[in-house]
């Protein structure tokens, strides 16, 4: 599946992101989870009251949406759903995609590239109960939390902000 597999709709955001990196991060993101699926989905999820669902992440600059790589086999609307419910405990119904991002690392000696497709859901919770503690299991999340609206401290801006535009205008 690519890009262009996905719905040919105007309230799919679409954006390039690239990264030159050195020798030794290329390595690394050449065995990563994610340049090995090839695809990873994030969701930004909404209560009934229209708070948003973020998570932080000590690697991060900012507020994240729950998300992860697609694992062999899934679709990526069963990926955003395992990685909500993963992540924040939160049980989540994907309802459409609204970005898109070709993520790639470029070797800045080589020029070689590894890369992924990042796709960002709009989810309705289920339930909005955040049924996990961050300090606990593999995960490296230090804090889960529903807010209002989009934070100013959001991680990859563009991407989130564009894409959370999309959710919150409506029909």
């Amino acid at each position: 599946m690519t890009i262009v597999d996905l719905p040919d709709r105007d309230d799919i955001r679409t954006t390039e992101t690239r990264e030159q990196i050195d020798a030794d991060a290329f390595a690394d993101a050449r065995e990563s989870e994610p340049v090995q699926s090839g695809w990873v989905v994030v969701a930004l999820t909404f209560d009934p009251a229209g708070s948003v669902l973020l998570i932080e992440e000590p690697w991060a600059d900012g507020w994240l949406a729950p998300g992860g790589a697609r694992q062999p086999g899934e679709s990526l609307e069963t990926a955003v759903t395992r990685e909500i419910d993963e992540e924040t405990g939160v049980e989540a119904t994907p309802i459409a995609p609204r970005a898109v991002d070709e993520f790639t690392f470029e070797h800045e000696r080589t020029g070689e590239t590894v890369g992924w497709t990042l796709v960002c859901f709009e989810a309705i919770a289920d339930d909005p109960t955040i049924d996990r503690d961050p300090s606990v299991d593999d995960e490296e999340i230090t804090d889960i939390r529903w807010f209002e609206g989009l934070p100013e401290n959001v991680f990859n801006p563009d991407l989130m902000v564009s894409a959370y535009e999309e959710c919150v205008k409506g029909p």
